[in-house]
Formats: structure tokens, sequence, C-alpha cells
């Protein structure tokens, strides 16, 4: 039986602190019981109530219960469990019957996926309640049309007067400036555009001219996206749905899977990547992955509202067998997870990267030319070298070439990639995010380790 490693479960702790505590429960001493089977593990922990505190784990599709009062998704307790079978290498009790606070939740789990998909043949049975839904789509996507062209019109107005005056004037305008217009944006349900404009608010205006090039990039971005969607019907109809998507007008997942034109692929996926961020009241996380057999990179997108779960099957460092179907584009990325079967420890097969920096180059720039807005480029480029230069670290590839690492990047994981590299070259998987580098992973042979 295939369990997580310890450093695939630290990928789903909420925080520092659930990691710690999640850390300190990896001990025998500190579980009553703790056994599992084919499809779920589950164990029993004293807690500080009277009762002992039953945690669950779906195996095959990575789910958590517990019945501790935490709110954390997964909780120290769903950590802890697994960290103490990544210690043990998998070697624990094994039982074939589960107790039936177990199987009910398991069962209940599996009746809630046939129950959803009757439904689903249900209504595609019906063909009155599918013609109504049809007007009805219709009917919601004509008034919001109406919105959108009128908020994109008023932010077509508040961009050519902010140039007018000048970009030099910006650092006094405050950051209130541009998230009034962004909450404009909000209102008339272009949340892409809103996205765009908080950019302005990211902008360091009190350290030298760099951000001169960055309010002009972004400026560039909002106006050349704004005449896109005044030319929509003129543009081919990938590109036009990139565009919709940029916006904030995106397909509903289930109109995708209903979508028999959209593009599937079926393949075992290597989680490169995860990261989690939060903009205002939403948590999003995005997932990272790579087609062995198809070469595809695909991105997978989650949110939650406050405090709420975010459940997925998707475990990063780890591949997953899985179909994906992918939203409409140009440059398709985004993409959904149809149907997943099962995750491995390990890579399936070899795979190949970019040779270095020029060969990445030329790749960046065609993904480029066809989607000017794109913000993260996944790719793998082999024979990676650090070098440091004037207190700022550097990659270098095979030819002597160079690429600065993202500010965003933690620096201090940078010595871990030395450490584990050992001076020899490396294989990694990237984010090309403009000028600079993002790493996500090392391969090495059939495994993948996350940074």
């Amino acid at each position: 039986m295939s369990f997580l490693s310890e450093e695939q479960t630290s990928q789903l702790a909420p925080d520092a602190s659930s990691l710690k505590a999640g850390k300190d429960l990896a001990n025998d001493r500190k579980w009553l019981n703790y056994q599992s089977n084919a499809r779920v593990l589950w164990g029993e922990v004293q807690g500080s109530g009277k009762d002992p505190y039953r945690t669950q784990i779906d195996l095959q599709n990575i789910a958590f219960k517990c019945s501790c009062p935490s709110r954390k998704f997964p909780c120290k307790h769903g950590l802890g469990l697994l960290f103490l079978v990544a210690k043990k290498g998998g070697e624990i009790p094994q039982l074939d019957t589960e107790p039936a606070w177990v199987s009910d939740w398991m069962n209940k789990r599996t009746e809630k996926v046939e129950t959803k998909a009757k439904k689903e043949e249900a209504e595609e049975a019906d063909p009155n309640k599918a013609e109504k839904q049809a007007k009805d789509k219709e009917k919601r996507q004509n008034e919001r049309l109406l919105k959108v062209e009128a908020g994109i019109a008023e932010l077509d107005l508040w961009l050519r007067d902010m140039v007018r005056t000048g970009i030099l004037s910006l650092p006094e305008k405050g950051s209130q400036y541009f998230e009034k217009m962004a909450a404009r944006m909000v209102d008339s349900q272009a949340t892409g555009f809103a996205s765009l404009i908080k950019g302005f608010t990211k902008i360091n205006f009190y350290q030298g001219d760099a951000w001169q090039t960055e309010a002009l990039e972004i400026a560039a971005k909002i106006h050349l996206q704004i005449e896109a969607f005044k030319n929509l019907e003129q543009l081919p109809p990938p590109l036009q749905e990139e565009i919709k998507s940029r916006i904030g007008w995106n397909i509903q997942q289930k109109e995708l899977l209903e979508n028999t034109t959209a593009e599937v692929i079926d393949d075992d996926w290597v989680v490169i990547g995860r990261r989690t961020t939060q903009e205002d009241d939403i948590t999003i996380q995005r997932n990272w992955l790579y087609g062995c057999a198809s070469k595809r990179y695909a991105l997978i997108l989650n949110f939650a509202y406050r405090t709420a779960a975010i459940e997925t099957a998707l475990v990063p460092a780890t591949s997953s067998k899985a179909k994906l179907v992918f939203y409409p584009s140009n440059t398709p990325f985004r993409a959904i997870v149809k149907q997943h079967l099962e995750n491995k420890s390990y890579i399936p097969q070899a795979i190949e990267g970019i040779e270095n920096w020029e060969e990445a180059q030329n790749y960046y720039a065609e993904i480029l030319a066809q989607n000017p807005w794109a913000d993260d480029v996944p790719m793998l480029v082999e024979n990676l070298s650090f070098v440091p230069n004037q207190n700022q670290w550097f990659l270098k590839d095979s030819l002597g070439n160079i690429m600065p690492f993202s500010p965003e990047f933690d620096p201090q994981k940078i010595f871990h990639l030395l450490a584990i590299s050992g001076g020899h070259p490396l294989s990694l998987f990237v984010l090309r995010q403009n000028s600079h580098i993002f790493p996500l992973g090392i391969v090495q042979n059939y495994s993948y380790q996350l940074v």
C-alpha cells in the first residue's frame, strides 16, 4: 500500500502552526489506536476532551474527517496520523473490517457521488428542463453582458484620464484611487479587471524608477484587454473564450463537463506545485500539473470563502491517474478534474525538459504571442545550477546563461536546493514570471521533490 511521504504530507498543511502540531503528533504514544485498509486510514487520539478524537483519511481521494472542533483542513490530527504512517514506512496494522464510524463516513462519500451522477442523468433525460435551463442561461448572459460593457466603458475613460495626467503622478494618488475602480469592476462582474487594477496597489513607488515600468505594463495589459473585448466577435473562438475568462466570465464546471467538444486528456499527471494565496475573503489554491505522456501542463484552481476548507484529491509531489477537461483557450492551461483514479508516490515514466534558457525563452515567447496576459508559464528546464552575484542568486544553464529568481521566492529555499544538488546541475520545474523564475520542484530519475 502506498502512503504519502513526510514531504508530501507537509504540503497539505493549511499553515505553519498546523504543520508543527501535526509533526508533534507523529508519535505512537499519543495514539490510542490506528489502522488502515486499501481505501481508508483511521485512528483515535486523546485530546483535551473526555472522549478521544476520531480521525479518518480517504486514501483513494485524499479527504479528511475528524471529530475535533478545529476548523482547519486538514486538522493537526489528520496530519499527525499521516506523518506517523510515513515515519513507519507504511508498516501499520491492516484490517479488512472497519469500525462503524469509519464505514459510515466512507459509504456516505460513495453514495454522494452516485446520487450526483443519477441526478445528472435524470436532468439530461428531461428535454423540457434542458430547454428552460438554456433560456435562463441566455437571459443571465445578456444581463451580465450589459453590466460588463457598462463597467468596461467606465474603466476605459478612467485609464485614459490616468495616462493623460501622466504616469509620474501615480504615487500621489494613493491606494484608494485604484481600490475604488477595482470595486467598480467587481460590481460590474468584470473581476479579472479588478485583479489587474489591484496590481497598481502592490507597486513600490518609492524605490528607484523601476515602478514606472511596472505601472506601464499593467496599464498596457488593461488597455489591450479592453480593446480585445471591444472586438470580441472578430476574434477566433478560442481567443474569445480566453478573453472572457480573463475578464472573469468563466464557464461553469458542470457546463464544461457536459461539453462534448471540450478537450479531455487521460494521463498520469504529476502535481508539480501548489501555491495558495489570499485575496480579500477568498482563498485561491493553484495546482500545477504535468502530463507524463501528453507532455501538457494544466492548472487546477480551487477556491474557498473565508475559513471554508478546500478538499482536493491532488497531492503535491505525487502523480495522479486522472482525466482532465480543459477550458477552451488559445493557450489551454486551466482545467478541472473529470475523473480521478489513484495517487502514486513516483513518476511512472521518464520525462525530458527544455535544454537551456534560450529554448525556454523561445517557448515563453510563443505563449506570450498567443496570450499576452499570461502570468505564470510552467516549464521543465534541465541542467540548472545555482550561482550568486552581488547578493542575488541566479539559475545558470548548461550554456552559461542566467535567470534571476522571483522576488516572491523564499531565499532560504535556495540553500535547501544547494544541499540537495551537492553542487551538481538539477532538472527543475519552474514558473516563468515575466523576467524572473519561480522554482517548483526537482526531477530526479523517477521521483519528484518539491522545493
